[in-house]
């Protein structure tokens, strides 16, 4: 079946098809606390009174130190309109030392007036997510690079296949441009 072109295609797009199927299923369950998923900042968002007293996992950005103030971001869907925003969290007993611009997840128990009672914090700084996402480039770009200079694309069956002899850097891009220009 993976063998021709029509076998491929079919492939590709009965794999697309349940992704998009688990994407639109899974984005649709609601926070079950059992399962160890607790609402968070979008339900929050929509019916912040109905889980006072209960246990809430929500993560922001730090806004404040006395008391630790955090931004919480959301998004959802309800009666065919589309809500999205920040709202700003109270955060008691917070168990560590945070700066502003921290990202700060807690777990805790919501109060009145959107506070929360940590359980459990953890802090995050934000040059972390920097270096998070230059080390993710530069993978990304080495995963490419190695994937060009290893492997080839047929034309004529739509296949990847391996290079006889792999290309170096310098090579694989010249070779390249010279297969986009023909």
């Amino acid at each position: 079946m993976l063998h021709s072109r029509v076998g491929r295609v079919t492939a590709i797009a009965g794999l697309l098809a349940v992704l998009f199927v688990l994407m639109i299923g899974l984005g649709t369950i609601t926070p079950t606390p059992a399962m160890g998923d607790y609402p968070g900042g979008n339900s929050l968002a929509q019916h912040p009174d109905s889980y006072v007293g209960e246990s809430v996992q929500v993560t922001g950005t730090v806004i404040g130190t006395e008391p630790v103030e955090t931004t919480v971001g959301y998004e959802y869907a309800a009666n065919g309109e589309y809500h999205s925003g920040t709202f700003t969290i109270t955060v008691r007993n917070v168990g560590t030392a945070v700066t502003e611009g921290e990202s700060l997840q807690v777990y805790g128990t919501l109060g009145p007036e959107l506070t929360v009672t940590a359980e459990n914090s953890v802090s995050v700084p934000a040059r972390n997510y920097a270096a998070m996402y230059l080390v993710s480039a530069l993978a990304g770009f080495w995963t490419l690079g190695r994937l060009v200079c290893g492997w080839r694309l047929d034309w004529q069956t739509g296949a990847l296949c391996r290079r006889e002899e792999p290309l170096r850097p310098i090579q694989a891009l010249r070779t390249r441009m010279q297969e986009v220009r023909a």
